[in-house]
């Protein structure tokens, strides 16, 4: 392990990162322990995720993007659980793109399972594209396997679940229940037979014709956190798909505990919008350890 390695500390609306920056590596070729050592120094008091960023192999590159110049692929690794996507990880990693790699590149694209997620900055914010949603996970089986009913739902403790993945698998509840619920029927759902890698879930209320408020419980870190990407553009889409927000405003504001970000709908594409703060740009420093 490289004791003089330090990762560069991140914020984007509530959210605490570090940044790993192994971009002149391969997937799996950088040094994991650095990662799981600044890991536990802090733990999920301290920080949600450590971002790994690393070079795309060849054969994970979709065809679309092979020929593009001047364009920056990347890995991105969320520890822990060491998968999966992470929305506001993935802004994080625009603004420290944008600041630390556009003197090389003009375009800057996450690669995760064959899929693309280009990195935005606009003025003074940093986007992500985000992907689809899907609203049945057929891989999991989760209808086949009675997980889900044939609705796509889950109904526990009297509360109406709907499934929703967007890079990312999450139940969104427009039900109205306490954190404490919220966190007691999360970490009661964290099972491997129901749900294979974790399950995320959120609580979303519609505020006015634009705007809606959410709260998130997270797999991995198992508790409420101050704000969640994929989280927030899932239930933006839900809420659109069932009628409580018209389908002509493409600019849904998202209010988390952190703040507030935006998911949009461009070209039928859907990109997940906000501030971010990273060390050595902005007035932020990594917490105490």
């Amino acid at each position: 392990m490289d004791p003089n390695y330090k990762p560069v500390y991140a914020e984007a609306t509530g959210n605490k990162f570090l940044i790993f920056d192994y971009l002149d590596k391969y997937e799996h070729d950088f040094d994991e322990s650095i990662v799981r050592y600044y890991h536990r120094l802090y733990g999920f008091e301290k920080i949600d995720s450590c971002l790994v960023l690393t070079k795309v192999s060849g054969e994970s590159v979709p065809a679309h993007l092979r020929d593009l110049n001047s364009s920056l692929l990347m890995r991105m690794y969320v520890y822990e659980p060491g998968d999966g996507f992470c929305g506001n990880g993935a802004r994080a990693v625009a603004k420290y793109c944008f600041n630390y790699h556009n003197n090389h590149y003009d375009q800057f694209f996450i690669i995760l399972d064959g899929q693309s997620h280009q990195l935005l900055q606009r003025d003074t914010e940093y986007f992500v594209e985000m992907g689809k949603s899907i609203y049945d996970d057929p891989n999991g089986n989760f209808v086949k396997k009675g997980v889900l009913n044939s609705e796509g739902k889950l109904i526990t403790d009297d509360i109406t679940w709907y499934y929703v993945n967007t890079s990312e698998p999450h139940l969104v509840t427009l039900d109205k229940i306490d954190d404490e619920k919220l966190t007691s029927i999360g970490n009661s759902l964290q099972d491997p037979n129901r749900f294979p890698i974790g399950i995320n879930l959120n609580r979303v209320s519609v505020v006015d014709k634009s705007t809606i408020d959410v709260v998130t419980f997270e797999r991995g870190i198992n508790r409420i956190t101050l704000a969640c990407g994929t989280g927030s553009t899932s239930c933006a889409a839900l809420v659109r798909r069932l009628g409580f927000i018209d389908k002509a405003i493409n600019k849904v504001k998202v209010k988390v505990r952190g703040g507030y970000v935006v998911v949009s709908n461009e070209d039928d594409n859907v990109y997940l919008g906000g501030q971010a703060a990273i060390e050595g740009v902005d007035d932020v420093e990594p917490p105490k350890n």
